[in-house]
């Protein structure tokens, strides 16, 4: 059930989390449970237009070998340029001023700033070429959260694994002829549950 949330590649915009809903012809729709579609046309081989809410939003890929940049071009006719430090994207106003995404929000609406876009224009780029887009979360949680929970569940749950616990524990060695006590079964089974509890712990760190 959480296959499709690790293995989706995804794009942000602001709070709302885009991904793959469909291509048709040189069109790719992006769908978010938050917000409306965005859209992506692959107008030649160094143009993409960014449809958001009816606006479109011009990509232009002005590479160079051993550097990668593009230029954004909003509607109301404000042009930045981005460029990618290693899988990182920065966007520049005309000024050659670095843009930053400044997120406020007040009753869950974000409150724009004066002569701040509708969207920063990396953000644009991230959205325009899948290269950028990234995978969710950490999967490898999820293993050891499992890992965990059977542990948990068997310290809690059988006499023969406690036993064999308590012969690996090195605190045995302090005791000629050592045999668990009533109270290290009691205490199996409570660090046991402990374990499973913190399992789920473990288990949503994943996301």
């Amino acid at each position: 059930m959480s296959k499709p949330y690790f293995t989706d590649r995804v794009f942000y915009l602001y709070l709302s989390t885009f991904k793959f809903a469909g291509e048709q012809d040189s069109l790719v729709t992006y769908r978010s449970s938050t917000a409306g579609p965005v859209q992506v046309r692959t107008d030649d081989e160094l143009h993409r237009t960014v449809i958001i809410g009816g606006k479109s939003y011009a990509i232009a890929d002005k590479s160079i070998p051993y550097s990668t940049k593009y230029r954004v071009t909003y509607p109301n006719g404000h042009v930045y340029s981005v460029e990618d430090n290693n899988g990182y994207l920065l966007g520049y106003d005309d000024k050659g001023n670095i843009v930053m995404g400044i997120e406020a929000y007040a009753n869950g609406e974000r409150n724009k700033q004066e002569g701040e876009e509708d969207y920063p224009p990396s953000a644009l780029v991230s959205a325009a070429y899948p290269d950028y887009h990234v995978k969710r979360g950490v999967p490898g949680f999820l293993f050891l959260a499992l890992g965990l929970l059977i542990f948990g569940w068997c310290s809690f749950r059988y006499q023969a694994f406690q036993d064999f616990m308590f012969r690996i524990s090195p605190q045995r060695l302090m005791y000629e002829n050592p045999e668990p006590s009533d109270f290290y079964y009691f205490t199996s089974k409570v660090g046991g549950i402990v374990v499973m509890i913190g399992s789920i712990v473990v288990a949503f760190k994943a996301y």
